[in-house]
């Protein structure tokens, strides 16, 4: 995609996060308060749990690791993948988690959103004090939701054929925010677009051939040849 195109996307986004957070957010919230039981709440509290960016750090981390020390010593790769493959994949799944996890958090510090239970106890919709810290004013964007959606992006880059598989289940994360009443709707919009922007702008710069520095350790990175 174009910069251009890239802008109008990003706007497009904004647009809908805006009309949501004006006209969606509160009476979706209202009615799944309403109408979810408390088996399907408990349900997608599981389901919520995917969306824990922790353990798919770890994972990716070792597979870097691994590939890495492999390419260096000229290993034979068990799997149908080669060392250089595993490094630059697994970098991928890195980068996009701490590219876009740092967004993420810039825009939960300055929009201060309140979450849905401080509309539910105090009947607080709105924004808080930028850069507070306060817990319950962290609502915009969904860590969890830009989490399940930066590892399925990136794993339906490497294997597009299980692409809408992966989206699948972090549309499922996703959902699971909204029935628990930890996030509103445009704040889980807005996280899995940021995911997709993320990861699509990376990949071209991470898998590529012609970059070599996701082949050497990261205190090379920056080195020339």
């Amino acid at each position: 995609m174009s910069t251009t195109a890239w802008l109008l996307a990003g706007l497009g986004v904004a647009v809908v996060a805006a009309a949501c957070a004006r006209w969606v957010d509160l009476p979706l919230a209202i009615w799944i308060r309403q109408s979810v039981s408390d088996g399907v709440n408990t349900s997608f509290e599981w389901i919520g749990e995917l969306g824990e960016s922790g353990r798919y750090i770890g994972v990716a981390l070792a597979f870097y690791v691994v590939g890495l020390i492999g390419l260096a010593r000229g290993w034979r790769n068990p799997v149908r993948m080669s060392y250089a493959s595993m490094a630059r994949g697994s970098l991928l799944m890195l980068s996009t988690m701490a590219v876009g996890g740092l967004v993420v958090l810039v825009l939960k510090r300055s929009v201060a959103r309140a979450r849905p239970e401080l509309f539910f106890e105090k009947g607080i919709y709105g924004l808080g004090e930028a850069f507070s810290r306060a817990n319950q004013f962290n609502s915009f964007p969904s860590s969890h939701t830009y989490a399940a959606f930066a590892v399925a992006v990136t794993l339906g880059i490497l294997a597009p054929r299980w692409r809408w598989a992966f989206l699948s289940l972090a549309a499922l994360v996703a959902a699971s925010r909204l029935v628990n009443l930890d996030h509103y709707l445009s704040d889980v919009l807005t996280a899995a677009a940021i995911a997709i922007a993320v990861g699509h702008l990376l990949a071209p710069r991470v898998l590529c051939s012609k970059y070599q520095w996701p082949l050497r350790a990261p205190w090379r990175w920056w080195k020339k040849g």
